[in-house]
């Protein structure tokens, strides 16, 4: 399944950079993630937990920076890990692209995640994980900037907002929404 998420923060692109190629840092800025060992291999191996609604996944992996592309500020990133209840395991191969944008930076995530096991049941629905994609990258976006624009401050970095409980019905009420609003924009939702 391939997903696309867009975000931008009010960072310069340099700064943005430099923080992405900070994992630790990534990591206390992502919802739900836990950074437990960084390799000498430019792997990482961590945690990343999602609920949705009364869903709570847990996975247990790595994920490996295969591609850093500085003048072009572009990742490529390969990442695969295990529910820890045994319900199955999701791999992604996940491009992050930088660009200027407003005096700001643009960062758009193009992935294409395969799901198996029991797992792959919550995937059927691209909305739905598009969704909560978009929900987790908005608040990765929020603590990221917060961090930065407190270090350009001189103050210490806060403590990133932690991730919220995700329900069922509001990701698919807004997968929907988002579906809706796609036809209307192709125009497949007139009635002429």
């Amino acid at each position: 399944m391939k997903i696309h998420n867009e975000v931008r923060i009010k960072v310069p692109l340099d700064e943005v950079w430099n923080a992405l190629n900070d994992i630790p840092r990534v990591a206390r800025c992502a919802p739900g993630a836990e950074l437990l060992e960084s390799r000498a291999d430019d792997s990482h191996v961590g945690t990343v937990a999602v609920k949705l609604g009364p869903i709570a996944l847990k996975f247990k992996g790595t994920v490996a920076f295969v591609e850093r592309d500085e003048a072009n500020h572009r990742f490529l990133a390969k990442a695969q890990g295990n529910d820890e209840k045994g319900r199955g395991t999701a791999r992604a191969d996940v491009v992050f692209v930088l660009v200027e944008a407003d005096g700001g930076t643009r960062i758009s995530v193009e992935s294409d995640i395969q799901l198996a096991g029991s797992i792959a049941q919550y995937g059927r629905g691209t909305a739905l994980i598009q969704s909560t994609a978009q929900v987790l990258m908005d608040q990765f976006a929020k603590n990221l900037e917060a961090n930065l624009t407190s270090l350009r401050s001189g103050n210490d970095a806060p403590e990133p907002e932690a991730a919220k409980e995700i329900g069922v019905a509001s990701l698919v009420a807004k997968g929907l929404w988002n579906a809706g609003a796609g036809l209307l924009k192709k125009g497949g939702g007139e009635n002429n």
